[in-house]
């Protein structure tokens, strides 16, 4: 507080600079007013009253020369300098200041404590929408109407939905209603079949019986709905029961078709990763699994496309196409997998999911929206979109479709499917509380990260390498975050949880470690030549064996996470990785034999852990057959590194170095030699996981199939190994052919 004592010495001081620096801005300004008000008050008065009250110079003689040639030199006079400016003194005046602050003083103070330290964030009310038209009909401003009869008038039939949205009265099944019998004549399937034959009926002849099919939708949500979670299970068995009770009627009048695609879809991926204690109790082999995996996956094909998922869009088509996705990539169809995966995301957009928001949102959503079941589920497809969408952009040029900042939809909630329910607010868990939802949303926040790889891969100069070692301590704490997510103390806790919570955990830490090798991939060849960049040698190497290990850690555990392509592909990044290390191992003078043949076993174990998933997925073929053709050329490259460059002009086939030609040749030779997904495998047999690995124990994999003399990769005799042997640059092919679905190649620009 200032007091009256102290302001004849502070407007005294205020006059050096070196003193008013000291002062607060508030006091200075005051300070700077009083002493102006003193020092203007102590001037003389020379203009005459007239002239000073227009403010026009006066030539200061009475009357005055302004005065006179305005007519007015009778008023000119001259202003009373002994007449007070103020009928309060000095010291009045600035005891009225000092009050005046005083009482500002007070007020600010009892307000601040009025004031919470963390205020509550500020709901978005209606009129703070964003400029973009929203999907929620019920909520669109005057503007977004006018759009929406452009857009009619432009094709968009979408908006013939919205505008009906209010009219709807069953929100959950809006978009797709039961089908009737029959193809349109101007449906494209009426060129193949009969345009008055009752389609729907003859999809659901195509189910297995009630059952079998039951036992199979329950292994379903028992055994595989955790790795994708795009359904709601309580919703999905009421439609089932429906569809079952239509199938013993011989009645198809309830049946959606939308629905049905989503069903065949749960049947085909029971039969495709089926286990043997079902096929026991279903009374069928595994090649008669696979054939009927490949029945009804044809026939979700046949419902979207009759159900025209192109044109009349609906939640359950993306479901469909979601787990279609999953079943395509095991058959080695990731090309299909990501031209329908760019249009599920169209109409997911179009369906208005990307704008979708919380559920903590103050908003009011359209009849089509209006179910907290149907918008949770929504969200859930969103995220698994994204998923996809981000998890596979460095493998097509490093694109994606979904921008962070067109994404206007929250996470889905840490809840059971038990928990929601039609007329009742979600009331969400904690983190640290294990839900259906926890490997869901950790692979959501891990994803997100490895998107940002992507946009540095993306961006013309980057950052350096100090990205890398910035990311890589995110990603390190993210991995120790893994326990808080399914609410454990320790990981290893979690790698003996067992059942789906034990397979949860361990791809999640599989899933961690393989965005840190990925990470730090581009620099691995020039880690070990350039101690700069050793740490990244190091953080693969140690990345690829704890991958590994991983999978090694529990038999009956990694027989079925092998099952799915992405775990395979992980384990096969990591064992290139670890080939790539031991062939620079053993060009490097003073290694240790047993150091190399530590490192051929742990590519032995990894060979024999893709085999038992060998029935099932052509990926995992393809692995095992490259796997072992560079196991069986190891031993012939020479370990002599070779600074041979290639000339200007010279063929690229005769500038080849003798490994560049062999994985060339090994690739082409897989090729040939692996099945197509839509052929009958040779490998599909009635083998189990369990009888594979007993082979395996009888029979070293490594020396069974390929012996020098049979082997196709035994190119000796064809005098590919003449040359000197392999360098750096040979490897950065190899990488570049074998792994060049994820990273940045060799030549990044990153510096340090």
């Amino acid at each position: 507080m200032i007091t009256r004592g102290k302001i004849g010495s502070l407007i005294h001081c205020h006059r050096s600079a070196d003193t008013r620096r000291h002062f607060k801005p508030g006091y200075l300004l005051l300070f700077t007013l009083m002493n102006e008000s003193i020092r203007t008050s102590s001037r003389p008065i020379q203009s005459c009253f007239q002239c000073r009250k227009r403010k026009i110079k006066c030539n200061r003689t009475y009357p005055c020369a302004p005065c006179l040639l305005r007519g007015e030199g009778v008023s000119c006079r001259e202003v009373d300098r002994n007449a007070p400016s103020s009928s309060k003194s000095t010291a009045e005046t600035l005891d009225d200041v000092l009050h005046r602050v005083g009482i500002l003083e007070r007020t600010v103070l009892r307000l601040s404590k009025s004031i919470p330290e963390d205020p509550p964030p500020i709901s978005p009310r209606a009129s703070d929408k964003s400029r973009i038209r929203s999907a929620y009909g019920a909520t669109s401003t005057d503007e977004d109407v006018a759009m929406m009869l452009e857009d009619f008038a432009m094709g968009h039939r979408i908006n013939r939905t919205r505008a009906t949205q209010d009219f709807d009265t069953d929100p959950y099944n809006s978009t797709s209603a039961a089908s009737s019998a029959g193809v349109s004549r101007y449906h494209p399937l009426s060129l193949l079949v009969d345009p008055a034959a009752d389609v729907p009926a003859r999809l659901v002849a195509i189910l297995p019986d009630e059952a079998r099919s039951r036992a199979l939708v329950e292994f379903y949500f028992a055994k595989l709905e955790w790795y994708s979670k795009v359904l709601h299970a309580p919703t999905f068995l009421k439609e089932a029961n429906v569809a079952f009770m239509q199938r013993n009627t011989h009645s198809t009048g309830l049946i959606r078709v939308s629905f049905l695609g989503v069903l065949f879809m749960v049947l085909c991926l029971s039969l495709h990763l089926i286990e043997p204690p079902i096929c026991e109790h279903l009374g069928i082999d595994f090649p008669t699994a696979s054939e009927l995996s490949k029945k009804m996956y044809s026939a979700a094909q046949a419902c979207i496309n009759y159900d025209d998922f192109l044109g009349a869009h609906s939640l359950e088509h993306l479901q469909c196409i979601i787990l279609m996705g999953v079943y395509q990539q095991n058959l080695d169809e990731a090309d299909t997998h990501w031209a329908l995966l760019g249009s599920a995301i169209k109409i997911a957009q179009n369906l208005g999911m990307s704008r979708l928001g919380s559920e903590s949102d103050d908003r009011t959503f359209s009849a089509s929206w209006r179910s907290v079941v149907k918008r949770e589920t929504a969200r859930r497809v969103w995220w698994s979109l994204i998923f996809n969408d981000w998890s596979h952009a460095a493998a097509h040029n490093g694109t994606y479709a979904v921008h962070p900042s067109q994404n206007h939809t929250g996470f889905p909630a840490n809840v059971n499917d038990a928990d929601l329910v039609d007329g009742h607010a979600i009331s969400e868990h904690p983190l640290e509380v294990y839900t259906e939802m926890s490997f869901s949303l950790a692979r959501i926040r891990f994803v997100s990260l490895y998107r940002e790889i992507v946009d540095e891969m993306n961006s013309p100069t980057g950052t350096g390498y100090s990205f890398v070692t910035e990311m890589d301590g995110r990603l390190e704490r993210k991995l120790e975050e893994v326990p808080l997510y399914f609410g454990l103390g320790n990981l290893k806790a979690g790698m003996n949880a067992g059942g789906v919570k034990g397979l949860e955990v361990t791809l999640c830490l599989i899933m961690g470690e393989t965005r840190r090798l990925r990470l730090h991939r581009p620099f691995l060849f020039r880690g070990y030549k350039d101690r700069r960049y050793a740490e990244s040698r190091i953080q693969c190497i140690t990345s690829a064996q704890n991958i590994l290990n991983y999978l090694k850690s529990d038999d009956e555990q990694s027989a079925i996470l092998l099952k799915w392509w992405i775990v395979l592909f992980y384990g096969f990044a990591a064992a290139v990785v670890l080939f790539i290390d031991l062939c620079h191992m053993k060009a490097t003078e003073g290694t240790h034999e047993h150091a190399l043949e530590d490192r051929r076993e742990e590519l032995r174990q990894a060979l024999d852990l893709f085999k038992t998933a060998e029935h099932i997925s052509v990926v995992s073929r393809n692995a095992i057959v490259l796997l072992e053709g560079l196991l069986t050329a190891e031993p012939e490259l020479s370990a002599k590194p070779t600074s041979r460059k290639r000339s200007r002009g010279e063929d690229d086939t005769e500038s080849e170095e003798p490994f560049e030609r062999v994985v060339k040749r090994m690739i082409l030779e897989a090729s040939k030699n692996t099945s197509s997904p839509t052929s009958s495998s040779s490998h599909s047999s009635s083998y189990s996981p369990t009888m594979v690995r007993q082979q395996q124990q009888q029979q070293p994999v490594y020396q069974s199939s390929y012996t020098p003399s049979s082997s196709p990769w035994s190119l000796r005799d064809e005098g590919l190994f003449e040359a000197p042997g392999f360098g750096d640059t040979t490897m950065a092919d190899l990488a570049g052919l074998l792994y060049n679905d994820y990273g940045w190649g060799e030549g990044t620009a990153y510096t340090s």
